[in-house]
């Protein structure tokens, strides 16, 4: 009585699997973003990477799954022939549940643990092993292939928005990025969500002059100007025709030029409609070069003044305040106002 081929067709079915399961999990963990970092870390890998990650890495998967059936039909055959011939047909059914509990643990549950845990080490060694395995079983990819043009595709992508908001959790979490590095992030996929009226300066504490003062008129009724770029307005606050820079105002006053009508320092001044988002406004700033704008609602109407700066304090998640500010928040200010006017 020989348990030699028992043994033989044991390690069989149970080597190969443990070897197919930890390619599949070491294949599955590494994403696209790290195939990109070992293409400029090291080509030579990153190129055998890109091969296996292309077209959502059917051949691989394919040739383990491959691999792995003919592994598992053949080893239980042949474990079950030899169980027979040695100790009878009553014990197939222990031997089946021997092989299946091994094939559990030591095929699939060790492999895929080592394999999702320790796979940046073993991406080199698995590459290769996946390049030679999967360019062996190249005949079976054809009808795979062929029946996946026939078949409708579905839009893919490589990373969504709801993951890289976790993989910035992730990063905040093992101390790759900083708190407020996650915070940006966090915001910046957030900006096409907000709407600008949610952040800009609204109307009823806009500082604004009309077209008709003069320097001296300026600097009269406001001594200190807190703001760099001022809006100007010809009859009320709905017929705003453009900016003001307060560096130009104060080089005429240091020039005694205070009868200078503000009307010759004004700058054209862009308009986004109050339902636009930050993201949009941030788009229409960077494309036009201006760092603020007047905000429009549904009736053409002054909603209330978007800056740069607001959409920057946006996307930092906080207030920036300078020297010169005397109210952190301008949209509070006028809350206040509001419920104050109703009481």
């Amino acid at each position: 009585m020989s348990y030699t081929m028992l043994i033989v067709y044991a390690s069989i079915a149970l080597g190969v699997s443990f070897l197919c399961s930890m390619l599949e999990a070491v294949l599955l963990s590494i994403s696209h973003s790290q195939v990109s970092i070992m293409e400029k870390q090291n080509p030579a890998k990153g190129k055998i990477w890109q091969k296996l990650k292309a077209d959502d890495s059917i051949k691989p998967l394919t040739a383990i799954l491959t691999l792995n059936t003919i592994a598992h039909t053949m080893g239980a055959a042949g474990v079950g022939a030899e169980v027979q011939k040695i100790y009878g047909e009553d014990s197939l059914t222990i031997a089946s549940i021997f092989l299946t509990l091994a094939v559990l643990i030591l095929s699939e549950i060790i492999p895929k643990t080592l394999g999702s845990t320790y796979y940046k080490s073993l991406a080199n060694i698995s590459g290769r092993l996946l390049s030679s395995l999967t360019y062996l079983m190249t005949p079976i990819f054809i009808p795979i292939l062929w029946l996946k043009k026939m078949l409708p595709q579905a839009e893919k992508s490589v990373v969504t928005r709801d993951e890289f908001a976790v993989l910035a959790d992730l990063g905040e979490e093992e101390g790759t990025l900083e708190e407020d590095e996650e915070t940006v992030i966090h915001n910046l996929l957030k900006l096409r969500e907000v709407p600008v009226e949610d952040i800009m300066t609204p109307r009823v504490v806009m500082t604004a002059f009309p077209t008709s003062w003069t320097i001296q008129n300026v600097l009269e009724d406001t001594p200190i100007l807190r703001f760099s770029r001022i809006p100007v307005y010809e009859t009320d606050m709905d017929d705003i025709k453009g900016y003001v820079i307060r560096s130009e105002i104060l080089m005429a006053a240091s020039k005694d030029k205070w009868e200078l009508s503000i009307s010759e320092l004004l700058k054209p001044l862009l308009k986004i409609k109050s339902d636009s988002n930050v993201d949009a406004a941030l788009d229409i700033f960077l494309d036009n070069k201006e760092q603020i704008a007047v905000v429009s609602d549904e009736f053409g109407g002054t909603a209330g003044l978007l800056t740069m700066e607001d959409v920057i304090e946006t996307l930092l998640g906080e207030e920036i305040v300078d020297e010169l500010d005397e109210v952190e928040d301008m949209r509070e200010l006028a809350l206040d106002q509001s419920l104050d006017s109703e009481e």
